[in-house]
């Protein structure tokens, strides 16, 4: 009997080994792997999901794709390719039932992994089309997340501290960020290199117009700003909207409450300079002062797409005391 509570603790102990834990992501911010049988993926499924998750973003000077696909066969997604970091996996055929599986870290971390699986082509098609924002808008989140992630890892500490003091609004800046203006209702935060510049700038001001949320107020109050903070390169250069592209608007929230959300194109007047821009409206919670805060990219010759989505991952990070 003595050798009996030895044996035990052996077996208890091999029921307890630790789990090993998932490999880090592969692939770059914005790639997208679709794994697909090469017959579907020439038929209307592939064609239905390659031009809904490659289309065109709105708010770029140049086209550039919501996401760069990569097909993958089913037969070839081993190992190696199952690390990616987005990966929409699609099963089509009999046996398979209509669904759609939103995943994350299912083969590495932090991973998304969506799911979907429909009997016929007729069938994945149907049930894609009807939830393709909500596809997009998960794995585009998970996006928006890594990017936040690294961020709180290196936060400028100083000009966090110097926002929330200034405004009651606490951001997620990273370092490299610095705070190059600073005025009494209007702040600008820029990151720069030699080849691009990403910009915030905040600005506040009593609630008290009836269309601030709609596109045409804040044009107005976003065009007053920047033309006398953002100056160009020669006199009487200044920032303001481009309208011949007209912005767009979308109902969306920051920290909690209601927000408009404007996305297009910004130049400098008389200057042949200009790039994307991202830009909210929300009030404080006293709901006696709207913020606007407005992010833009400056990178000619550059993809601007992940930069765009940077700086609009730091203004979604908005917390409103």
């Amino acid at each position: 009997m003595r050798y009996f509570l030895p044996i035990l603790l052996f077996i208890f102990s091999a029921c307890d080994a630790p789990v090993m834990p998932l490999p880090g992501i592969t692939g770059k911010a914005g790639e997208l792997v679709v794994v697909m049988d090469e017959t579907n993926w020439k038929s209307a499924a592939g064609d239905t999901i390659f031009n809904s998750l490659a289309q065109h973003v709105y708010g770029l000077p140049q086209p550039e794709p919501m996401f760069n696909v990569v097909h993958i066969k089913s037969s070839a997604f081993t190992k190696i390719f199952q690390t990616h970091r987005n990966i929409v996996h699609a099963n089509i055929g009999k046996g398979h039932t209509k669904s759609i599986q939103l995943k994350t870290d299912v083969w590495a971390t932090p991973q998304v992994v969506v799911e979907i699986s429909a009997p016929t082509v007729e069938g994945f098609v149907e049930l894609y089309n009807a939830n393709a924002s909500k596809v997009i808008g998960h794995i585009l989140n998970k996006e928006e997340e890594r990017t936040l992630k690294s961020y709180n890892a290196q936060l400028n500490t100083k000009v966090v501290k110097a926002l929330e003091v200034k405004f009651g609004l606490k951001m997620t800046i990273p370092k490299g960020y610095n705070l190059v203006r600073e005025e009494e209702n209007f702040a600008w935060v820029r990151y720069e290199t030699k080849d691009v510049t990403q910009s915030i700038l905040i600005h506040s001001e009593p609630y008290s117009k009836e269309n601030t949320f709609t596109s045409k107020g804040m044009i107005e109050v976003i065009d007053k700003f920047s033309s006398q903070y953002i100056l160009g390169p020669d006199e009487k250069t200044f920032m303001s909207t481009y309208i011949d592209y007209p912005p767009r608007l979308e109902e969306t929230s920051i920290s909690g409450v209601y927000a408009s959300k404007l996305t297009g194109l910004w130049n400098i007047e008389r200057a042949l300079m200009g790039g994307p821009f991202v830009s909210y409206a929300f009030l404080d919670p006293t709901e006696k002062t709207v913020f606007y805060i407005h992010g833009f990219v400056f990178a000619p010759g550059k993809k601007k797409r992940n930069y765009l989505r940077q700086v609009d991952a730091i203004l979604n990070s908005t917390i409103a005391y």
